[in-house]
């Protein structure tokens, strides 16, 4: 039987992205300190298996392909929902602040105002690639 590539990438950082998640959670639950390096760690390792487990090597026939003609329309539409998917979250998280702990954090509505520009701007700079 031939493992591919992607279940090999896929494993290994499953299996890596559960041991520092797990530890992550057991020191929330015991009152340790959760900081940036944890929060920062866990994301990236879990970005690093769902990238492992979506797309596969040009010798590994088993699925999508990230520089064909499906794995280019996977990541368009993938990357404009995910953009729309942020925008709200960050809506919700301004919501939260001013309504639950009544303050105002100018940095947050900052990013929240910015990720609102974000998308017209990159198509009307891409556009211009075009004219």
């Amino acid at each position: 039987m031939r493992y591919s590539t992607r279940k090999w990438g896929g494993t290994i950082f499953g299996v890596t992205s559960a041991i520092i998640i797990g530890y992550t959670f057991y020191m929330w639950l015991t009152g340790q300190t959760v900081g940036f390096n944890e929060i920062i760690s866990c994301a990236i390792v879990l970005s690093a298996f769902l990238s492992a487990i979506t797309w596969g090597t040009p010798d590994d026939p088993n699925g999508p392909r990230q520089d064909e003609e499906l794995g280019r329309h996977i990541t368009m539409k993938s990357a404009k929902i995910s953009y729309f998917v942020l925008v709200i979250l960050l809506l919700l998280a301004l919501a939260v602040d001013k309504w639950l702990f009544g303050r105002e954090n100018t940095t947050l509505l900052l990013v929240f105002s910015l990720s609102i520009i974000i998308l017209p701007l990159t198509e009307w700079l891409v556009s211009r690639q075009y004219r």
